[in-house]
């Protein structure tokens, strides 16, 4: 049986990963591009690297708990794989599909890709470690 208080403090804690590790891929961006000289592109892909491994320990420390499994990196990677491409899919339908505005598709890819990527680490990724 899922305790719902639980569950809550759960996807709190993973929201605060969530913030930092986002705070993490910007400044790895604005580090890449402005200091750097990495192109935009490269620079995205090299910052979501590092945000996904930050996000992977963190998570794995403060939200889930449990020791170092590969299995579970994997699984992780795999899950921030998914979000990455739900976000390029709500973002091309807001926008190319519905031609609303892009701060739209950024309101759902806000409300939507915490969730399912939250549900997708519970309930797979760390699903051992109830």
């Amino acid at each position: 049986m899922l305790n719902s208080n639980h569950l809550l403090k759960k996807f709190m804690k993973y929201s605060l990963v969530g913030i930092l590790c986002t705070s993490i891929y910007f400044l790895s961006m604005f580090i890449c591009v402005e200091k750097l000289n990495i192109e935009p592109v490269g620079a995205s892909i090299f910052s979501f690297i590092i945000m996904t491994l930050f996000s992977y320990f963190l998570n794995k420390r403060y939200t889930f708990g449990g020791s170092y499994s590969h299995s579970q990196l994997v699984k992780f990677a795999i899950v921030a794989s998914i979000g990455f491409l739900l976000n390029f899919g709500i973002m091309y339908t807001i926008v190319s599909v519905f031609l609303l505005h892009y701060f739209i598709g950024e309101l759902f890819t806000v409300l939507i890709i915490p969730i399912v990527n939250f549900l997708l680490n519970n309930f797979w990724t760390f699903s051992n470690l109830r």
